[in-house]
């Protein structure tokens, strides 16, 4: 799915404001390079690391450090979508989701039994980092009497999912804090072929009709220390509708990681979760993410609620809602269904519309309901 000829007219217009640099700039956008299809119909749209211009990869490098990774801001997810059609409008293509599909699953996998070992090995200074936080946010909760993991029951619960022992261990290994030039996201492996799921404001910025860039995916990132090490990008792909459109249904992205110094791929430390797609909108979830208002976005949180799909003209059965108290950095975490079992990843974080459609501001958040229009798309033009 992949039409070098029309990407090559389209890509070329789009990032002229990154390529006006000169000439050598230019000669990055040759066909070899361009994977695309005519952002005026459907399917998808991929951009490879070779387009990315030097000042943005220049600004990445900033994430290979713990300073650099701590300095980092949460993206608002208001800052990058542009100005979506009403949300009463339907979409070319992305409410099929509406007629009746099957449902469907894709199965997840277990990391190696050897990456924990070979971590520790690989990145030492991370992994005694890691453990003298856990001594002093253990101390920390004898002095102060416990520690309440536990909040409001009524339409969440909402808890820390790696305060008192971060999580290094599957499933939630899987599950990581992403830094993009724009601010910082969550994500998580859905592909044995190293590919991680976000949302798609995480990846382009249609305020600015361009992509965001520095994609740097940290899996079991906990207080700046990365223990499985972080892992640059290599391919981004977003549905053409998210760049035409900007509504809820499409704000999905797929992103293909390379290997790192080591030659390992991500799933060989992490593993990967499962997707699922086309499934009734009433579903238990837990949706994990690294916001910036629970923890300053440098622990993973995590809420368990049900969700449904709002009526009226709030986007219909391609958006779910649910009860979570996480706000910005929250973007593109995964809600699971089956969480610790199946782990199927079945929606990501858009954000925040409006009262009427979404709820109360910091207690509810909704998210693309995944379907055979978005993720099942994607994965066929990313290659999950």
């Amino acid at each position: 799915m992949r039409s070098e000829a029309t990407g090559k007219v389209h890509h070329r217009n789009r990032h002229l404001s990154y390529l006006a640099a000169g000439a050598t700039a230019l000669a990055i956008l040759s066909p070899a390079c361009i994977w695309a299809q005519d952002t005026a119909a459907g399917g998808a749209t991929t951009i490879d690391r070779k387009q990315m211009p030097a000042a943005a990869k220049k600004e990445a490098d900033k994430f290979k450090t713990r300073k650099g990774r701590l300095e980092a801001k949460p993206l608002d997810w208001n800052a990058t979508i542009g100005k979506p059609k009403s949300v009463g409008e339907q979409p070319t293509g992305i409410e099929e989701q509406a007629r009746p599909q099957e449902s469907g699953t894709s199965k997840g996998g277990r990391p190696n039994p050897k990456a924990k070992r070979d971590a520790k090995k690989y990145y030492p200074k991370e992994w005694r980092a890691l453990f003298d936080e856990i001594k002093r946010e253990r101390l920390s909760v004898r002095r102060n009497g416990g520690f309440l993991r536990v909040g409001s029951a009524d339409v969440l619960t909402q808890y820390c999912e790696d305060c008192l022992i971060p999580n290094t261990d599957y499933p939630e290994v899987a599950i990581g804090k992403l830094f993009t030039n724009s601010g910082t996201c969550s994500a998580s492996v859905v592909s044995g072929n190293n590919v991680i799921v976000t949302a798609a404001h995480c990846c382009y910025d249609r305020g600015a009709n361009n992509w965001i860039f520095g994609w740097t995916f940290a899996p079991a990132y906990h207080n700046g220390n990365t223990p499985y090490g972080t892992f640059d990008w290599s391919t981004a792909t977003v549905l053409n509708s998210w760049i035409n459109n900007g509504d809820v249904a499409s704000d999905v992205c797929l992103i293909k990681l390379q290997n790192d110094s080591h030659g390992k791929g991500i799933t060989y430390y992490t593993g990967w979760l499962g997707r699922s797609w086309n499934w009734p909108s009433q579903q238990v979830h837990h949706a994990l993410g690294y916001p910036g208002n629970l923890g300053n976005a440098n622990q993973l949180e995590l809420c368990a609620s049900e969700s449904f799909s709002p009526s009226g003209p709030c986007g219909g059965s391609g958006v779910l809602n649910t009860g979570c108290t996480m706000t910005f950095g929250s973007s593109g975490g995964p809600w699971i269904r089956n969480y610790r079992t199946d782990n199927w990843v079945n929606s990501v974080v858009h954000g925040y519309d409006s009262q009427a459609c979404t709820g109360t501001f910091g207690q509810t958040f909704n998210g693309a309901r995944f379907t055979s229009s978005n993720i099942v798309t994607l994965c066929g033009a990313a290659g999950c």
